[in-house]
């Protein structure tokens, strides 16, 4: 809840979400009047969607809406950070563990993401979703550990390895669980596929769309895994310069 107050109160600042958040408002709004059109969208992620359908019911105020939630994400990354590591630490090193996780969290992530979550976004709130599954887990609470790795399958194609997989564990480990595993399994290809099929009359236009990218995209370069890792290292080494011209402002 305080995350989501510190991003509310972000939105007094100037605030507008960028291109990705505009079409999932837009896919809204659409949705909510059964007129689904995602033909000419970016590719089709069904969690913020799932949001911004009922915010497009307060009009104006959807995109601010939407806003505070992909903020409040990036701030929950962090405090998830923190809870991942004082439970895998635990005690007292505990709660240094997780200040320093995060610490790191935020002072490795790159401008990009520090950017897109604050334009709207949802990077940041993958990654709270990612570390909130893995602390539910740790604490025990393995049918919410589910349900976070769900959401967050709603966003990226990626995790849903790491979902089925962890529902196959469930499976065995606590039968009791099987109605929500299997509920899970048929919801996220359901909630990807289906709702393209009505919008654009293709199942797999999200998948094309996504493959095709944007300009200056590393999977264009010669070598995409050298031009991705080239490029943290620049953007580290230049965050690491702008420390250092801190530290020394601060001493002269």
């Amino acid at each position: 809840m305080g995350c989501l107050v510190l991003a509310g109160l972000s939105l007094l600042l100037p605030s507008t979400p960028t291109y990705d958040p505009f079409a999932w408002l837009s896919w809204g709004r659409e949705i909510a009047s059964a007129d689904l059109d995602t033909r000419g969208g970016p590719a089709w992620k069904p969690l913020p969607v799932l949001l911004t359908t009922p915010f497009s019911l307060t009009g104006d105020a959807a995109p601010y809406l939407w806003l505070a939630v992909a903020r409040a994400g990036g701030l929950m990354a962090l405090v998830m950070a923190f809870r991942v590591a004082r439970r895998l630490a635990g005690g007292s090193a505990g709660i240094v563990a997780g200040v320093f996780a995060a610490l790191a969290l935020a002072l490795t992530s790159s401008p990009g993401l520090i950017r897109h979550t604050a334009l709207g976004n949802s990077e940041g709130l993958l990654v709270a979703l990612g570390l909130m599954a893995m602390e539910r887990h740790l604490a025990g609470h393995r049918r919410q550990a589910l349900l976070a790795g769900f959401a967050a399958a709603l966003l990226r194609p990626e995790v849903w390895p790491f979902v089925g997989l962890y529902g196959v564990y469930l499976w065995f480990v606590e039968p009791a669980t099987r109605w929500l595993v299997a509920g899970v399994g048929a919801a996220i290809p359901a909630l990807w596929f289906l709702p393209e099929l009505w919008g654009s009359g293709d199942l797999l236009r999200g998948s094309a769309r996504a493959q095709a990218g944007d300009p200056g995209n590393p999977a264009f370069a010669d070598q995409p895994a050298l031009e991705i890792l080239e490029r943290s290292f620049e953007s580290r080494a230049q965050r690491a310069g702008q420390a250092g011209a801190l530290v020394a402002v601060g001493f002269a």
